[in-house]
């Protein structure tokens, strides 16, 4: 019996590790580029303990899911994921890791799911709507200026937008996006299903 115990377990710790979180190349412009992205947000999103949304386009057409992954240099790692149920409310699932923008994501310190009503839901999607997110573009080159001039950024974070819907998988990406961004508006308004109190100067 226990044998068959450690069996399982076993197979089920196989299971996560082996998930895809993210379609081949989105991530990058070159093979290498997007291997080494997708990587790292997906030890952060294990370490979230997060389903993939991308296998789970793959497998179950009627779903819609949505999922803000918020990467900060210099604060805690939170998710909020929004599952639509049939009758238009959905099921909000929030977390945050104890990491701080170090090298290693860390561990679980906060985990809630929350109900919410066929307002709360159809409001985050009209956010989506507006901000045209199925017709976003995966990556924006941010390297270059508004002047044409090149920037660097060393410091800073990762706004990163999943969506799921009659089979279709879309992910955004976009490192600090300004005020004007619509995948800032989509973060903040998760942000707020999620119940995070937020302060202005941790918003970057």
């Amino acid at each position: 019996m226990r044998s068959a115990v450690w069996c399982l377990l076993f197979l089920a710790g196989s299971a996560l590790c082996a998930q895809e979180y993210f379609p081949p190349g989105v991530l990058g412009h070159t093979a290498q580029e997007h291997e080494i992205e997708a990587d790292r947000y997906s030890e952060y999103l294990k370490a979230l303990h997060e389903p993939s949304l991308w296998e789970l386009s793959q497998h179950d057409p009627k779903a819609e899911v949505y999922r803000f992954t918020w990467l900060r240099s210099f604060h805690h790692p939170i998710s909020v994921r929004l599952v639509i149920r049939p009758s238009g409310s959905s099921w909000s699932h929030s977390r945050m890791t104890s990491s701080k923008g170090g090298a290693q994501p860390g561990r679980i310190i906060r985990y809630s799911n929350s109900w919410e009503t066929k307002g709360r839901t159809a409001s985050f999607i009209d956010v989506l709507e507006h901000a045209d997110f199925w017709n976003l573009p995966t990556l924006v080159d941010s390297s270059v200026g508004p002047n044409g001039e090149v920037t660097v950024t060393l410091d800073g974070a990762e706004w990163i937008v999943e969506g799921v819907k009659n089979g279709h998988y879309r992910v955004v990406l976009r490192t600090s996006p300004d005020a004007v961004d619509p995948v800032r508006a989509i973060g903040l308004h998760a942000l707020k299903l999620g119940r995070f109190r937020v302060r202005a100067n941790e918003i970057y």
